[in-house]
């Protein structure tokens, strides 16, 4: 055990933090912290956790399950690699992570729409049709791979990359072989060396010789042909914007080069499974492959219902409550709470933060408050009889500074809000909002909204005393947000104002409309604050909302706006 996993407590004794298996390191052991022993609920909460992660490859991701667990359009990831070993290693848990996002960017992509056309231009001759399906895959896992390598998420990839090409080695017939020769381009092409695939092949045999001779004059001509796409696939491809153009520029890239490669390799097996020209002995193998598989997936049958159960659904769904208390409730969108969050980075202005303290402190209630049985203070006569026992006959006068009602902030973080500069700005505005609120209102309330998989999705970003963030991204619901903010707050018997911060009108789901007249049927008081604002945003957010909106074109006007908006509130 390590010194950065203790923490020092009272007396200079060490406490254990967290534990650290010897030999199973891993990226994952800095952020995975719910585990279990039991093997169906920590099979639970790691999917839980993949899923979790794969939410930010993109927006049409859809669902990730175990292999056995039957569900539509679910990604199933196989959990054979992590099964007999609980809590899962942290190294198995990278390995899991990585396959994930490499499957999460094939859905986003389109890979499987893809291979159909592929199929239906290429039309491969029954023979050559299993290495042209391993020549297609293992470009895609090259593409997929050298989009993640953009991010932390190329760590995780890299860990599934070596785990799948040292599983494919052990299982080689002898050379050469389509399989080895695309997987050694695969380790190469989308290494996060961007430079290493110019090497081309390296012979890495004990003396370079096999039962056929030295591989250099196998596979150096097909990788090098192969490693003419690969700048192209890696730095022009993900430039596209459209995913259909996106597919078509690979399949272009493929297709260019399959004529030539099939010429070099049409001769050599594709592996094992390549029943055209690998003998009937390797079935035995196969079927041993095969039965372990079965083997798993019975297991994850079985405990399918427990693991599903053992997910905490932290996603309150405020939809139908929500088409309760609207007019036009088949225009509502569904709305429901959400837990993916990020840790933000301190963006607090301290002198914009100085100077809105005291705006919010002009706008308090002042109460007295009495601490009496204390050892110092002025005399407290009816402690007296304390005095020969404990001496605690003082009492001490405070005064606390207090706002009237509940403030809740409401941050608009969908796509129109991606911008990074826009973004930097709503961050800088909220955070230091926030905290200057929250110093005279400990009630106060902090959450934004965006849109994933056609839901829009509300998110509390202040919890535990940390300050979180979410990814802008999707459609703007600023009705269903601002409905949905107000009934997360209404076991509070004080009076509640919402400033919604916001660059733009509501382009989804019921209106604000609807969220206004809410509002004033439960005596809510909505206010609007619209930042990095268009002249064509600003118009649509004062047709919406009238002269419930202030502009914020610099961060320095935000104390007086403040100040506007809560001697507003004290309207009668």
């Amino acid at each position: 055990m390590t010194d950065d996993h203790v923490v020092k407590v009272m007396g200079g004794r060490e406490a254990t933090e967290r534990f650290v298996i010897v030999g199973e390191d891993g990226y994952s052991e800095f952020w995975r912290r719910d585990k279990s022993p039991v093997e169906p609920l920590e099979l639970a909460k790691l999917l839980q956790a993949l899923r979790k992660i794969t939410l930010f490859v993109g927006r049409n991701v859809g669902s990730i399950v175990w292999s056995g667990m039957e569900v539509e359009n679910a990604i199933a990831i196989d959990p054979t690699p992590i099964m007999g070993k609980y809590p899962v290693p942290a190294s198995k848990v990278d390995l899991m992570v990585g396959i994930a996002i490499q499957e999460a960017y094939k859905k986003v992509e389109w890979s499987s729409r893809l291979r159909q056309d592929a199929h239906a231009r290429v039309q491969p001759p029954p023979q050559y049709e299993y290495k042209f399906d391993m020549f297609f895959s293992l470009c895609e896992d090259v593409y997929v791979d050298c989009l993640s390598n953009h991010g932390v998420f190329g760590y995780y990839t890299e860990a599934a990359r070596k785990w799948r090409i040292s599983r494919n080695n052990a299982r080689l017939i002898s050379p050469p072989t389509a399989s080895e020769m695309l997987h050694y381009w695969w380790d190469i092409a989308a290494d996060r060396n961007k430079d290493r695939f110019r090497e081309g092949f390296k012979d890495r045999t004990v003396g370079h010789i096999v039962d056929r001779g030295s591989l250099v004059k196998f596979y150096k001509p097909p990788i090098d042909l192969l490693n003419r796409i690969v700048v192209p696939l890696r730095d022009e491809c993900p430039k596209i914007r459209s995913v259909t153009e996106r597919g078509e520029y690979r399949l272009d890239l493929y297709l260019s080069v399959w004529p030539e490669l099939l010429d070099l390799i049409k001769f050599w097996p594709g592996d094992s499974g390549d029943r055209f020209l690998v003998p009937d002995g390797c079935d035995e193998d196969l079927a041993k492959e095969d039965e372990e598989f079965k083997a798993v997936k019975a297991t994850i049958v079985s405990y399918a219902q427990l693991i599903e159960r053992a997910i905490p659904n932290k996603r309150h769904d405020f939809t139908e409550e929500l088409k309760e208390s609207v007019d036009r409730p088949e225009m509502v969108v569904p709305i429901e709470g959400s837990d993916i969050v990020m840790q933000a980075r301190n963006k607090v202005d301290e002198l914009l933060l100085r100077r809105l303290e005291r705006v919010v402190k002009a706008a308090t209630q002042r109460r007295t408050k009495f601490n009496r049985g204390v050892q110092t203070g002025k005399i407290h006569r009816r402690s007296l009889y304390r005095a020969h026992t404990t001496g605690a006959v003082f009492q001490q006068k405070l005064h606390e500074f207090e706002l009237r009602g509940n403030i809740i902030l409401l941050v608009d973080a969908t796509g129109s809000m991606a911008d990074p500069v826009k973004w930097h700005q709503a961050e800088v505005t909220y955070q230091t909002l926030y905290y200057a609120i929250h110093s005279c209102n400990k009630n106060a309330r902090l959450f934004a909204y965006n849109e994933v998989k056609q839901t829009c999705r509300i998110t509390e970003l202040y919890r535990a005393g940390k300050m979180l963030t979410v990814l802008p991204q999707g459609k703007t619901a600023s009705g269903e947000a601002i409905i949905a903010a107000t009934m997360s707050t209404r076991n509070s018997q004080r009076k509640r104002l919402v400033i919604h911060i916001t660059d733009g009108a509501s382009n989804w789901g019921c209106g604000v409309d609807e969220a206004i007249s809410y509002c004033r049927r439960n005596r809510v008081s909505l206010l609007t604050l619209g930042i990095g604002c268009s002249p064509a945003g600003k118009q649509s957010l004062r047709a919406e909302y009238g002269n419930l909106v202030e502009f914020i074109d610099d961060t320095a006007e935000l104390p007086r706006l403040l100040s506007k908006l809560l001697n507003y509130d004290k309207r009668p």
